[in-house]
């Protein structure tokens, strides 16, 4: 018997500690539920703290307001994602800041003069002083005491629509039932974006509210946990994990958030549309027929995107997603076509387009231009989302889809003469500004911000054609 309780004893520094049981609840990206379960930033988050500091964790999902009852009654371990308020120090544990939100105010394009106000104590202003009806989250803080009390306040029920989720506040909106609602900047962003309308509403340019995040216990957790788990939450800080988390979720929400919006939409049928003029004149000038054209054209708008999908394995490919590229590569074919015979038909015309070689080059050059410089953004952005690390990834996925396409119309048109290869500083051009690109989004990584994508993207094409159209101009020499 001794034995045995001599080996217990020996033992039982070995044995695992319980595991905390996390509660969360959907709000994505930060909160949300993936293939292999939880997933999210701050899910991703709390999972590295805990590991450092040598805590297993469990997980159950419910809702923001219930997971406020929960954790201060003991039937929940840890909530995350929680701004300090003096109730919740007195009724729980409370770590350390890990993380912080900007909350913003949504609002419908229509819904009226939007608040100037520029934070917490500006915008409580406003309400005071107007009518303005506030979608809030039940038991949410937002990061300032007076707000928070004016929200508590039962006087102001009225003119209050509180809900368990974002999404029900969007919905609320559309709805007219509300004037607008305070959330998270990424959050609300990606609701939009999925949103049945996404361009009836919008972010407030004026407002923000930056909010210090915290990890939540039970009372019953022991405070060397917290003490354990502070102590991870400071060494992750130092060393940037917690950083290299953020960005990983962050940076390809902003990214895709910004090239599915209709400006880029915009931006990528010109794309598109140059890329397939480009195949055509190039077709006219070595006098291929029809089909000959369609096949050049469709090699420059769609081969680099077709190769890169099936280097990365994406599924499904880029191109099969929607039948619009398709549809603007044959539009663009005969357009052109059909544009060529009628010219031929009127002999003032035949004759100035015979003596237009030199405009139908240049012409050639800045549709090609405009093609390599956007698919090559589109392959970073791919890159983003699918493969790491960037600074690798990213140019090889930009010169893939920027300049393979013009490569693969030229090997079709040229045999094994290739001059995109040899002489024309081509596929350089999607290197060097899929590179800037790469490295501009990993040096702003967790911080990164919408509008600051949207600034990239735009001086990334701009750049890309600019160099191209300079490198053309000079006739760059090839390599000695």
């Amino acid at each position: 018997m001794r034995f045995w309780l001599l080996l217990l004893a020996l033992l039982a520094p070995l044995r695992a500690a319980p595991a905390l049981e996390l509660g969360w609840y959907a709000a994505a990206p930060f909160q949300s539920e993936g293939p292999r379960g939880p997933t999210g930033l701050d899910i991703e988050m709390v999972r590295a703290i805990a590991a450092r500091a040598g805590q297993p964790l469990s997980f159950t999902r419910t809702t923001w307001p219930q997971l406020m009852q929960d954790v201060p009654a003991g039937r929940r371990d840890l909530a995350s994602g929680v701004a300090w308020t003096a109730e919740r120090a007195a009724a729980a544990r409370m770590s350390r800041a890990y993380r912080q939100d900007i909350n913003v105010l949504i609002q419908r394009r229509d819904g009226g003069p939007h608040p100037a106000a520029a934070d917490a104590a500006g915008l409580l202003a406003h309400l005071r002083a107007t009518g303005f009806r506030l979608g809030v989250i039940e038991g949410f803080s937002y990061g300032d005491p007076a707000l928070d009390a004016w929200l508590r306040d039962p006087a102001q029920a009225a003119r209050l629509r509180r809900s368990a989720s974002d999404a029900e506040n969007l919905r609320r909106l559309l709805a007219g039932e509300i004037d607008g609602f305070l959330a998270e900047r990424l959050t609300a962003a990606t609701l939009i974006a999925a949103s049945a309308d996404p361009r009836a509403v919008e972010e407030n340019a004026a407002l923000r509210i930056a909010i210090p995040l915290h990890l939540m216990f039970s009372p019953a957790v022991p405070e060397t946990t917290v003490a354990a788990f502070d102590a991870a939450i400071a060494e992750l800080m130092a060393d940037g994990t917690l950083g290299a988390i953020a960005a990983r979720f962050r940076t390809p929400i902003l990214l895709g958030l910004t090239l599915n919006s209709p400006w880029f939409l915009v931006l990528e049928v010109i794309g598109t549309l140059s890329a397939a003029l480009s195949g055509y004149l190039a077709a006219r000038g070595g006098r291929y027929s029809l089909f000959g054209a369609l096949v050049l054209a469709l090699a420059t708008a769609v081969g680099g995107g077709v190769l890169r999908d099936l280097l990365v394995g994406r599924h499904p490919i880029g191109v099969m997603g929607s039948p619009l590229y398709l549809q603007l590569v044959l539009g663009t074919v005969l357009l052109s076509y059909l544009a060529g015979r009628l010219a031929r038909a009127v002999p003032a015309v035949a004759r100035l387009s015979a003596a237009g070689g030199a405009w139908r080059e240049r012409l050639f050059d800045l549709a090609d231009a405009i093609a390599l410089s956007a698919f090559t953004v589109v392959g970073v952005a791919v890159a983003v989302g699918t493969a790491s690390p960037l600074w690798l990834w990213g140019p090889m996925l930009g010169a893939i889809t920027g300049a393979g396409g013009g490569i693969i119309r030229d090997i079709i048109r040229g045999g094994g003469d290739v001059p995109n290869l040899k002489t024309g500083f081509y596929g350089e051009v999607a290197v060097i500004w899929s590179i800037l690109l790469s490295l501009w989004l990993t040096w702003r990584g967790a911080v990164i911000e919408r509008e600051e994508v949207l600034a990239a993207v735009v001086v990334a094409v701009l750049g890309g054609v600019l160099t191209r159209m300079a490198v053309l101009r000079m006739r760059a020499p090839g390599l000695p």
